[in-house]
């Protein structure tokens, strides 16, 4: 039932196979309120503390119980309502109703398009306000450093640049709906092994420090987080690690050193959840608001300590001042929504989160162009796997149970969105097989080698088409003990493989999986990454099954040959030290001249393109339609915070032109890496722009893509800032940071 009037509103309306109601989708992307600087919030802010006691200020800076995952309490006395603060990032969470769920970071980064970036969020916006939500604790910016960590389902992968302009676009699109951004997890935080104390299932007093010098703080692990300050987040979560042996809520140097100081940032820092562990170090370390507030660190308890003279009341009027200056900058005070968590706010986000779902999922291997299906050819259909089916356990799964199986929209924990309904592959392939009179069989229960082997004497099995769907899940609390495929999915293939041979298997991951030993049976002659895409799995899948869609999403990680490929790990002691510095994923790969399976970057297409006329010329914006200025005219908000450094500017202009030459409208994303002089220290490449180019057969466009002053920088320990090293940068136009991808290369010198 659910499934039927969405594929009947695309068949009824689809003009060719890349034409349908989905791709003509645009949302309302305007701003919904009237938005302000953060000059006008802070004086507005500070006039309404002014009214306050220091009892009353204290009490906005402590969590307190309500309706909401955190809650900041009333005023009655001046007529304030307090804030809720509810669980995303890819959607409302906290198991409320009528919520969708949509693609998650890890789905979303693997469109590299950042209109698509901005539309997901400005969706997600939307459900927060109208259920009455002020803050969205969300995006999850913590860097894919650990293939194995559990949360990097929520994130945007592996690269600090790519997960900027995820962060950077997140927050622009949730802040327009009127809602504050919660950059997490600050920072570090890129395991959950020992993370905050307790390991999940284990008594453990054990708190990981992720160790690591300032270079690669500087260039990996803040850069997302400053992408976040400067489209002008109103809230960071600090996480619930230590940082150098110190705690990320009571550390001083990442919290007024790096954030509040170098950055400039201006809006709260609130913890994680328990996040806190004293009272007096954290305030003067930073910290504003504690969650959720019944460890009683922080809110009245502060008062005694102002007036002995422990903590400055200047430092409580700066508290209160941060938690309640976002609410003026994203116009709270205009008729915002009362708090209904179980409002009906989802409208038609179908049509979004299957245009997203779709973009992100990834085209690994097409021998001899088996992808797409012809379904007046292609009519005898074997499908295999749990994962492809609906779940035992309802639609509620926020962690992980063996006997559940599924297909799998999402990963479990905090970041787990209660979904109204989800679609499964299986479900809508049997609707594509009824409208266009496919045979279809299925087996769902992979341990089941006997009706499994059955399948292959079928009648007619010869000339099948089999469609393996194998998973790999992960959540919050606790580390994935390796990288294989859910109850033993890679015999599942090679089983099948080796009676089948046009076997597709499809993989329905959270992240990182080692493919080994399957990807290279010669049987196996698709594999499609469908990574974690939503409640619109099904139709997506089977849209770019059967091309109604060309896949166009690429890799947001490497996938090794080997796990110990990788050079990172989840450390089993109190200790993760990050002694590979900035030399992580294909910086890695690069640098020990490692083969990957397949590379960062790297996706396939239904179609071909090619490349030419690379100019590189330094950044002008005379012209209003110049791509400088469409660059800044993408990203200027009211309540941006680009600072007064000059590091935002624009200073290089790179042109060059992309041609559909195949067969089908489809896409290509052009990845721009720089090459830096020797005195910067730097990996042999690094990505610093990219843009996902849509074109009709035969079509060509010229892309111009924009490096500002931070993206040809370095950050310089000696001097303690961003400095653009002397001599030639060499810039490279790829489709992979595979050095075999590289299209075009050129320089300039500074």
């Amino acid at each position: 039932m659910l499934i039927t009037p969405l594929l009947l509103l695309c068949v009824a309306i689809c003009l060719s196979p890349t034409a349908s109601v989905i791709d003509d989708f645009k949302a309302n992307f305007q701003p919904q309120v009237t938005l302000r600087t953060w000059e006008q919030a802070i004086a507005m802010a500070k006039s309404f503390i002014a009214q306050l006691t220091l009892q009353e200020k204290c009490h906005l800076t402590a969590g307190v119980r309500g309706t909401c995952a955190g809650n900041i309490g009333s005023l009655p006395r001046v007529n304030f309502s307090g804030f809720c603060l509810l669980d995303t990032p890819s959607g409302v969470g906290d198991g409320v109703l009528y919520s969708t769920a949509f693609v998650s970071g890890i789905h979303i980064a693997a469109t590299w398009d950042r209109d698509l970036f901005y539309q997901r969020a400005v969706a997600i916006g939307k459900e927060f306000r109208g259920k009455g939500v002020h803050y969205a604790l969300g995006p999850m910016v913590n860097i894919d450093r650990n293939a194995r960590h559990g949360r990097n389902w929520e994130g945007f992968g592996s690269d600090p640049y790519l997960s900027g302009e995820n962060a950077f676009f997140y927050t622009q699109g949730v802040q327009d709906q009127g809602v504050v951004a919660t950059a997490k997890h600050y920072i570090c935080n890129e395991q959950d092994t020992h993370r905050s104390g307790v390991m999940k299932g284990a008594n453990d007093a054990i708190v990981y420090s992720a160790n690591l010098d300032d270079k690669t703080m500087h260039e990996i692990y803040l850069w997302p987080f400053a992408s976040s300050v400067v489209a002008g987040t109103g809230s960071i979560m600090c996480s619930a690690n230590e940082i150098n042996d110190t705690r990320a809520c009571q550390n001083n140097k990442t919290q007024n050193g790096l954030l509040k100081g170098e950055l400039g940032y201006m809006g709260n820092i609130l913890t994680d959840w328990m996040g806190s562990k004293s009272t007096v170090d954290p305030v003067l370390s930073g910290l504003d608001i504690d969650m959720p507030g019944n460890d009683e660190y922080m809110g009245y308890t502060l008062v005694p300590f102002v007036q002995n003279g422990s903590i400055p009341e200047s430092r409580i009027d700066d508290m209160a001042t941060r938690i309640i200056a976002p609410y003026y900058l994203v116009g709270q005070d205009q008729d915002y929504p009362t708090v209904d968590l179980d409002r009906d706010t989802m409208e038609n986000n179908y049509i979004i989160n299957r245009k997203v779902s779709r973009a992100g999922m990834i085209l690994l291997k097409n021998v001899n162009n088996i992808l797409p299906l012809n379904s007046s050819v292609n009519t005898n259909i074997y499908i295999y796997g749990q994962a492809a089916g609906q779940t035992n356990c309802g639609l509620e799964q926020t962690s992980w149970n063996a006997n559940c199986g599924g297909a799998l929209y999402q990963g479990g924990g905090s970041g787990f969105v209660r979904p109204a309904y989800a679609i499964d592959p299986l479900t809508a392939l049997m609707q594509k097989g009824r409208d266009d009179r496919l045979q279809i069989r299925y087996i769902t229960n992979q341990n089941d080698f006997v009706s499994i082997n059955r399948t292959f004497s079928d009648r007619g099995f010869q000339n099948a088409k089999c469609l393996v769907f194998i998973s790999a899940w992960s959540e919050e609390g606790i580390d994935r003990t390796d990288l294989y495929a859910f109850d033993n999915g890679e015999q599942l293939v090679l089983t099948v493989a080796q009676n089948c041979r046009q076997t597709i298997v499809l993989v329905n991951s959270v992240s990182q999986l080692n493919l080994e030993r399957w990807v290279d049976h010669p049987n196996v002659v698709g594999v499609l990454w469908t990574g974690m895409p939503g409640s619109e799995y099904g139709p997506a899948v089977v849209d770019i099954l059967f091309g109604d869609y060309n896949p166009g999403g690429k890799l947001v990680f490497s996938l090794a040959k080997n796990d110990s490929d990788f050079g990172t790990d989840i450390s089993s002691i109190g200790d993760s030290n990050y002694t590979e510095g900035v030399f992580l994923d294909y910086r890695h790969f690069d640098k020990y001249n490692i083969t990957p399976r397949y590379y960062f970057g790297y996706g396939l297409s239904y179609t071909n393109f090619s490349f030419d006329k690379l100019e590189i010329s330094q950044a002008n914006d005379d012209d209003k339609n110049s791509p400088v200025s469409l660059y800044k005219q993408r990203r200027m908000r009211p309540y941006n915070n680009f600072g007064h450094s000059g590091l935002y500017d624009p200073v290089y202009t790179i042109t060059f032109t992309i041609k559909n030459t195949g067969n089908y409208y489809g896409s290509e994303v052009a990845q721009l890496y720089l090459g830096f002089p020797v005195q910067a220290r730097e990996p042999l490449k690094i990505l610093r722009g990219f843009e996902r180019v849509y074109l009709e057969p035969n079509e060509s466009r010229e892309v111009a893509l924009v490096l500002s002053r931070k993206d040809i920088s370095y950050w310089n320990v000696v001097n303690q800032q961003w400095i653009v090293a002397s001599g030639t940068h060499t810039v490279w136009i790829s489709t992979s940071a595979n050095n075999a991808d590289i299209k075009l290369q050129g320089s300039f010198s500074v």
